[in-house]
């Protein structure tokens, strides 16, 4: 009774840091869609308009490398509170911006903001979820995903009152999950560990673990193929002739499948066991990516991308709630913090890639077939992962 009521109240707090999650997402992508607008406003060129775009997310993979070590080594609940204040600000202070190398700055903070957060989510996500770990990463995913779709919608959305409106919504609704976080955020976990690991020991204690290799394959698998999804399939719509509200119904729909996916799977795969998921995931992802080669219509690309979708985020899912039980509890946030930016990075590097490749031959099919190597290459692998299950088919 005990057991399940501890259960009950980890769920809760949990919810509570999914709702969290989601809020402070917004904070780097409710300006995505006024962003490109206001920075030519403000004298950026065209070629600089993508690395203000890109400034935020480069930031959180570079950062994350040292804002790790800092969820081992400090409250989890004063990082996120950190990180919820640092995301308002940066929004805010991009009303006032005169500059497009202010908006770049600002959309650094933003993403110094997001890689102080986002360890210390992550960390206090296994705590809460020793017992579901797939069910407690789900939410807090499944959050996050929610956030990509709801995020740029809104930014739409106030941005017909001007293009800094959605930056004023956006810091008033950070600084209200800022004062939130006192309530739903719990600091249970006080941190007594002093570990003197510096960021290139941490590198090499976390890759001497060779098992974090597979798990780090199962999410390269997920987010290089994503990565290049989502920057070629609205180019591909583009060259059909698809019209923006069909661009955008497109990548929302995989930000919706995204949050159901990570929300259910993450579930199933603690009762059913992870291992068939994944290997079930890799032939999803390279079959809808194929696929999408021969799309030529909206409703095909639409369905493709979504199918798509569902692999990229059992696989990428499931490969945090692999590497978490592996990681050493003292050092959970360094090595979730590395683990992540890895992942990120590829990220990055599928689209570069893919643009490569489409400049060199002048082909859009070629991208779509080099974003399936990696789950080629996971297929095989999976089928060694241990078949992990934290419930019994009749909890």
């Amino acid at each position: 009774m005990q057991q399940k009521s501890s259960s009950s109240k980890n769920t809760v707090e949990m919810y509570g840091i999914g709702l969290f999650a989601f809020i402070i997402f917004l904070s780097t992508l409710m300006g995505i869609p006024v962003l490109p607008g206001l920075s030519s406003e403000l004298g950026a060129s065209e070629t600089v308009i993508p690395i203000i775009l890109s400034a935020s997310l480069a930031t959180v993979v570079i950062a994350q490398f040292f804002t790790g070590i800092l969820a081992d080594r400090y409250s989890r609940r004063t990082l996120i509170l950190v990180g919820a204040f640092l995301g308002s600000v940066s929004s805010l202070l991009t009303i006032f911006a005169t500059g497009w190398v202010q908006v770049l700055l600002l959309r650094i903070l933003a993403g110094i903001a997001d890689a102080i957060a986002m360890p210390a989510l992550l960390v206090i996500t296994s705590r809460l979820g020793t017992e579901q770990p797939g069910k407690f990463f789900g939410i807090l995913r499944s959050s996050q995903g929610m956030s990509y779709m709801v995020g740029p919608a809104l930014g739409s959305l106030f941005s017909l009152v001007s293009l800094r409106a959605p930056f004023l919504a956006d810091g008033i609704l950070s600084m209200v999950a800022f004062l939130a976080a006192f309530k739903l955020i719990k600091d249970e976990d006080r941190v007594e560990v002093a570990h003197d690991l510096s960021v290139f020991k941490g590198i090499r204690r976390l890759l001497q673990n060779r098992t974090v290799y597979k798990y780090l394959l199962l999410g390269i698998s997920g987010m290089f193929a994503y990565g290049i999804l989502a920057s070629f399939v609205p180019t591909k719509a583009q060259i059909f002739g698809f019209t923006p509200w069909q661009i955008g119904v497109i990548i929302s729909a995989g930000a919706l499948v995204h949050s159901i996916v990570s929300f259910v799977s993450g579930s199933l795969s603690d009762r059913y066991g992870r291992k068939l998921f994944v290997i079930a995931a890799q032939p999803v992802i390279i079959i809808s990516a194929v696929s999408l080669i021969f799309c030529n219509n909206f409703t095909l690309m639409l369905i493709a991308y979504s199918i798509f979708c569902i692999g990229e985020t059992v696989t990428f899912l499931l490969s945090f709630v692999y590497a978490s039980e592996s990681f050493e509890k003292e050092y959970m946030g360094t090595s979730m913090a590395i683990f992540d930016s890895i992942i990120d990075l590829s990220l990055a590097v599928g689209p570069f890639l893919g643009i490569i490749v489409f400049g060199i031959s002048n082909r859009i099919a070629y991208p779509f077939v080099i974003a399936i190597v990696p789950a080629l290459i996971c297929l095989v692998v999976s089928f060694s992962l241990p078949k992990k299950r934290t419930l019994n088919k009749e909890d």
